[in-house]
């Protein structure tokens, strides 16, 4: 444990931020749509098998102090960071342990949520075995385990690339040559190969995705010659020896992926109770290379599809902005244009679908109530409702569910603890504003990583502690811009002063990027 060659981890340290799909609200609210109590994120208990430095379990435990969080890593390096980290933000309900996964028991307890992200098909196959067996163990009654892998038949073609990263450093130990080699070697097969073949376009498209994948995530992803994926029904088939079925994807609601046309009538056609063949026919179809998987204890009964009034209960996001149409763009009358964060770009005609896609917008990134969100659309639409209330409502219904099967709105069971209102004093979330002193990627309160624009952006956050008004936000960052421009040091094109203005603009900005807490 102690040579770092032993460890992979050690030696190169993985990249460690948070993994919204993993968040205990988005989990317990799929849980919730299917039928189960999972434990609410406000009391709950959270293991994380392979948690790294912590960068996913950290802002959770400081977005729910009376819960409790447990994170698990082989690598000592790792556990050594985040200990220092929960540490410097005074995290209490957090524990990090230095140890094997092999050497997990049944005297860490039960808990709600236990996450294995990034690990299943990095692992040699007694450790995936003691995976399973300890969602068995170790998850609560209506407890929720997430567990991501390659997938199969997708990651068939990535494993054309490994085949030539591998063998070209199949007698190179050092970590950065590991990389370099394999770099070079893939871009010099893929430009040597046929490009009208199958083989030929599968490398060049590899090698067009690696541009930007950082060397560290290369060399563990990759270049780790025990890794494979695995079909949906080999995870399943091992869950089930456990007591273990399929609950969903992460990436719920998911309601045929890509598949199209004679795929969808393929997918139709299997019951929907028959989730698991549902979801293995879909890879099958599309060529799905990675999964996030949702298991629960067999014995639970789960309730499938998706019936009108199926959103009421829960509270609603969407990145989505009104189109303004180009000079020249030919626009039908009363019909809104909404292009959502994913690309995606939707016609929309009824009135109060409209009315509700522009209060979401307005409102991102928090969320609305389902009730509230049509009770402000019937008030924001008026007269031009027409006299049969309920049918316009159901509609709305219709539409709504419509655009969530498409996987476009975000549903959460309790709204994230963020407000888009600046505050006399705003605060910002703590976890944020500890990451903002080092770094520009920071943790937001729907635990998505944003990027602060600027060394000025990243003092801005590490101010809003509550303490501040804007005007006093506005001498301590002049303080600051004095400090820098006379230490001597190159400040590059750091400004001079700062402006009300400006702290206003920075207030704005910090809001939409959901970094201010309630």
């Amino acid at each position: 444990m102690n040579d770092k060659a032993t460890n992979p981890y050690d030696a190169v340290a993985y990249p460690g931020h948070s993994f919204s799909q993993t968040h205990p609200a988005k989990l317990s609210t799929i849980a919730h749509f299917h039928g189960m109590e999972a434990a609410r994120p406000s009391a709950m208990r959270v293991l994380e098998l392979g948690c790294g430095r912590g960068g996913n379990l950290i802002p959770m435990a400081a977005q729910y102090p009376d819960s409790r969080f447990v994170g698990i890593d082989l690598s000592g390096s790792a556990i050594a960071h985040a200990r220092i980290a929960a540490d410097e933000i005074g995290l209490g309900n957090l524990i990090f342990h230095h140890r094997d996964i092999m050497d997990v028991t049944a005297e860490l307890g039960q808990f709600d949520y236990i996450l294995v992200h990034g690990v299943y098909s990095w692992v040699p196959d007694v450790v995936r075995e003691k995976i399973i067996a300890l969602f068995g163990e170790l998850l609560a009654p209506q407890g929720l385990a997430y567990v991501s892998y390659n997938a199969l038949p997708g990651c068939r073609l990535r494993d054309l690339s490994r085949d030539v990263m591998l063998y070209a450093t199949r007698d190179i130990s050092d970590p950065v040559e590991r990389v370099r080699v394999a770099r070079a070697s893939l871009k010099a097969f893929a430009e040597a190969s046929d490009a009208s073949s199958f083989h030929g376009a599968a490398l060049r498209q590899r090698l067009e995705q690696l541009t930007d994948l950082p060397d560290n995530v290369l060399y563990h992803d990759d270049l780790n010659p025990g890794a494979r994926p695995f079909a949906l029904h080999e995870v399943l088939s091992a869950a089930g020896r456990h007591g273990l079925q399929f609950l969903a994807e992460a990436s719920f609601p998911n309601m045929y992926g890509a598949a199209k046309g004679p795929a969808q009538a393929m997918l139709a056609e299997i019951p929907i109770e028959d989730a698991a063949h549902r979801e293995q026919s879909l890879d099958l179809l599309i060529g799905r290379a990675f999964r996030e998987t949702l298991l629960c204890r067999s014995e639970i009964s789960l309730r499938r599809g998706i019936k009108p009034g199926a959103l009421k209960p829960y509270h609603i996001a969407a990145h989505a902005e009104l189109v303004k149409e180009k000079d020249g763009e030919e626009q039908k009358p009363g019909v809104d244009r909404f292009e959502f964060d994913q690309g995606v770009r939707l016609s929309v005609d009824l009135h109060l679908c409209k009315s509700a896609l522009r209060q979401l917008s307005a409102a991102w990134p928090a969320s609305i109530a389902f009730d509230e969100l049509v009770a402000r659309a019937v008030a924001d639409v008026g007269d031009e409702i027409g006299p049969d209330v309920e049918a316009q409502i159901a509609r709305l219904d219709e539409a709504l569910i419509a655009i969530f099967k498409a996987g476009l709105l975000d549903i959460t069971l309790e709204a994230p603890p963020l407000t888009t209102v600046v505050a006399e004093r705003p605060r910002a979330s703590e976890v944020a504003r500890w990451q903002a002193t080092t770094t520009r990627e920071v943790t937001d309160l729907r635990h998505r990583m944003v990027a602060l624009d600027g060394v000025i952006v990243r003092k801005f956050v590490c101010l809003l502690d509550g303490s501040r008004t804007p005007e006093m936000l506005l001498a301590d960052l002049n303080a600051f811009l004095d400090e820098a421009h006379g230490s001597g040091a190159d400040v590059g094109n750091l400004p001079r002063r700062a402006t009300a203005e400006e702290v206003a603009m920075h207030l704005k900005d910090v809001a939409r990027l959901g970094l201010l807490h309630v």
